[in-house]
């Protein structure tokens, strides 16, 4: 182990070398431990590539030494030799190999401008020599990939931010979304051109997250997603937004959760991939970070599973922290019954559109008294496009909106939380929440 405190840092570096002992100790004395090695091989230029002459009259050695070298150097694969009309005369010149260039990068005194460049090759090189020797050994090229997917995982959650006190703490889902326009959807067995598929992270509680991380809020995430590399892509863009993603829950032996939204003229369709191997939520009160939940000034629950978030809602209230549900109809569909552990605990419900919608339909009658049947908080409903209906006690206030969007969007809920964390009115806060969707809509 070389010791960082005496060396200063250390240099991501990678070089392979010949697997014959005696050809490799050759490779070490006359290529690394030659007196010649930095200055030939920083004279190539940006495309890789010098001319011989250029060497013989720059470099402070003979003839006979730099010749001698750039045989060795090619002896060892590191470069080739060919020859070119060069100001109308023809010279010789040399060219570093893939492995060459590994080499040349070695004697560079910071890191390259091509640093991106440089790592992907040195990974891919690893990887393939690796794989090689795992496979001439008989060893299982699983195990290799899964002790790279560790190590990733590690490096990628080391670099998350660690809030011991958040501002905001949530539960939810995570997903990755992928998104299609299309003018017009094609009859059974049809066909239509649309635009091309856009991924990005997606699912209400995720974008809020990231929303609330955006406006500076201090706000831990706690979700669970697959051991895949849309689960680990979802983490790092959480990370690279400010997100304290150390609750995560990657799950080996599951799929991140994937949803498709096909928007066409008559509106959109959401279709969500959802089957036993597929990672929903975190599924135990054991993954909840009961010592941060303590902590946090305002708790949200989105798409939890209801024996955790009644859990959560429950730990919550008896620390008087105010803790705001959103109910997605996958678990509306549950019914108020298997709902009430959670619904009796809270202190704020929200009810989007498409929610609202689904819960006229299948609560009959009057679907609002038998929520109140089952809970006192506070319910914010977006009942149409134009406006919200916010409840009570026995009062019921309707606030107008603007009808684009006509759904809850995360920018709503940053509005709307920030102010019942800092004690607002609830009303005056509902306000607030549509005044500032408008503006961040608008920017």
């Amino acid at each position: 182990m070389i010791n960082t405190e005496k060396t200063g840092s250390l240099w991501p570096y990678l070089l392979f070398l010949p697997a014959d002992p005696d050809r490799r100790d050759e490779f070490i004395r006359s290529v690394l431990a030659s007196r010649l090695a930095r200055g030939v091989l920083s004279s190539f230029d940006e495309t890789g590539k010098v001319l011989q002459r250029d060497l013989v009259e720059t470099l402070p050695h003979s003839n006979k030494s730099i010749l001698s070298y750039i045989k060795t150097l090619s002896s060892f694969g590191l470069i080739t030799t060919g020859s070119t009309i060069h100001h109308g005369k023809r010279v010789v010149y040399h060219e570093l190999t893939r492995n060459g260039w590994g080499l040349a990068r070695f004697y560079f005194k910071g890191l390259p401008s091509d640093v991106e460049e440089l790592t992907a090759f040195l990974l891919e090189d690893y990887l393939v020599h690796l794989t090689t020797l795992y496979r001439e050994e008989g060893l299982p090229g699983s195990t290799l990939f899964e002790i790279f997917a560790r190590t990733r995982a590690k490096a990628i959650l080391d670099g998350s931010k660690d809030y011991p006190s958040p501002d905001f703490l949530l539960f939810g889902a995570s997903a990755f979304y992928t998104q299609i326009n299309c003018e017009k959807l094609p009859s059974v067995g049809g066909l239509a051109s649309c635009s091309y598929p856009a991924r990005r992270l997606g699912g209400p509680t995720a974008e809020l997250a990231l929303a609330l991380a955006q406006e500076g809020f201090e706000t831990t995430f706690v979700s669970s997603v697959g051991n895949d590399i849309d689960g680990w892509n979802i983490i790092a863009n959480l990370i690279q937004g400010d997100v304290d993603v150390r609750y995560i829950v990657v799950e080996d032996h599951k799929q991140t959760n994937e949803t498709i939204i096909i928007d066409e003229q008559k509106g959109s369709r959401t279709l969500v991939g959802i089957n036993p191997a597929t990672s929903l939520s975190i599924t135990s009160p054991s993954q909840v970070p009961w010592s941060i939940l303590e902590r946090t000034k305002s708790v949200y629950i989105g798409e939890a599973f209801v024996e955790v978030a009644a859990s959560i809602a429950a730990n919550a209230k008896t620390h008087n922290i105010p803790v705001l549900y959103r109910c997605s109809i996958p678990f509306w569909e549950l019914g108020l019954d298997r709902l009430k552990p959670v619904l009796s605990q809270i202190d704020t419900l929200l009810i989007s559109n498409r929610a609202w919608t689904y819960l006229k339909k299948s609560i009959k009658p009057r679907p609002i008294q038998k929520i109140r049947d089952v809970t006192d908080a506070r319910i914010v409903i977006r009942e149409n496009a134009t406006k919200y209906r916010f409840i009570e006690n026995e009062k019921t206030h309707i606030v107008e909106c603007g009808p684009d969007p006509s759904e809850l969007t995360e920018w709503f809920v940053v509005g709307l939380i920030q102010k019942i964390a800092e004690g607002s009115d609830i009303l005056k806060a509902l306000q607030h929440a549509i005044k500032y969707e408008k503006t961040k809509l608008a920017a």
